[in-house]
């Protein structure tokens, strides 16, 4: 492994942090996948982490923001989607403390109620099951059904 290697590495590392932010864990994933040795890359890492450049929980918390924006989902689908970004568990869930479950699960209902058609059951069970898929737990789903559909 030479300078050149580490300094190639690194600005391949630079140009995905540039594009948008990513995990320790995809990081290290992308330049295993372009070749770099293990010792190389955890020189990135280093590198990237006194730059800075490389925050877990910083990249956990725009995840969830971001991703609740577009389509919101629910704790439990959350969690698995920063488990396949290689975000440790711990820092999952203090970036998931600030989520507020409910308020999603509502926007998300919101979102999908002008599509249902049928009755009141029929369209409480396509809903239940829409926010199931998304990952919101049980407990929610019923409040949020319950306000949304009592008439």
């Amino acid at each position: 492994m030479s300078d050149s290697d580490t300094r190639k590495a690194l600005n391949r590392a630079i140009g995905y942090l540039g594009i948008r932010e990513h995990s320790r864990q995809e990081i290290r994933g992308k330049l295993k996948r372009n070749g770099f040795s293990d010792e190389t890359i955890e020189k990135v890492l280093e590198r990237l982490d006194t730059l800075n450049l490389l925050d877990d929980l910083s990249f956990a918390r725009n995840f969830i923001r971001s991703r609740t924006r577009v389509k919101p989902s629910g704790l439990y689908k959350l969690r698995y989607e920063l488990r396949q970004k290689g975000v440790p568990d711990d820092i999952a869930e203090e970036a998931l403390r600030e989520y507020d479950s409910a308020a999603q699960c509502l926007n998300a209902a919101l979102k999908k109620m002008p599509f249902l058609k049928g009755d009141q059951e029929h369209r409480r069970k396509k809903l239940h099951t829409h926010l199931v898929n998304r990952g919101f737990d049980s407990q929610t789903i019923r409040q949020t059904l319950d306000e949304l559909l009592t008439n």
